[in-house]
């Protein structure tokens, strides 16, 4: 039997250079081939940065997943989880008109210092027509 769909995950890094910031990201599109949305995942290259400093609106296919201010740390997952289970279950979202727009809030918390900022990475989990 011929495979019709694929599993891949597209990746949408940005940078957070300043505290207390909003970031608008509004020029991301899925892959033309992408037919179901199932999952997304945040992770950064300072977690603990992303989980008390973080939260976001994303929107996938003009349609709103996460409301403006959703807090971060409901989508960062551990190291200590199985790595196919790290992706917050969407169902089936159907990807509209394949844009991805994410509004990303940076505020100060007394748990961590903003420093030199951090990198955030919005990883979704989509099914591919091939």
């Amino acid at each position: 039997m011929e495979r019709k769909v694929k599993e891949t995950r597209v990746a949408f890094p940005f940078t957070v250079s300043e505290a207390n910031k909003l970031i608008t990201i509004d020029n991301l599109e899925l892959p033309k081939h992408t037919k179901i949305v199932k999952g997304l995942q945040l992770i950064s290259d300072y977690p603990d940065k992303l989980y008390y400093r973080g939260s976001q609106r994303i929107e996938i296919g003009g349609e709103e997943i996460f409301p403006d201010g959703f807090d971060s740390k409901i989508l960062v997952s551990s190291v200590s989880v199985a790595p196919r289970e790290r992706f917050f279950d969407l169902g089936d979202v159907l990807p509209g008109d394949l844009s991805v727009k994410v509004r990303f809030e940076d505020t100060d918390h007394s748990a961590v210092a903003f420093g030199a900022g951090y990198t955030v990475s919005l990883i979704i989990l989509i099914d591919e027509n091939l």
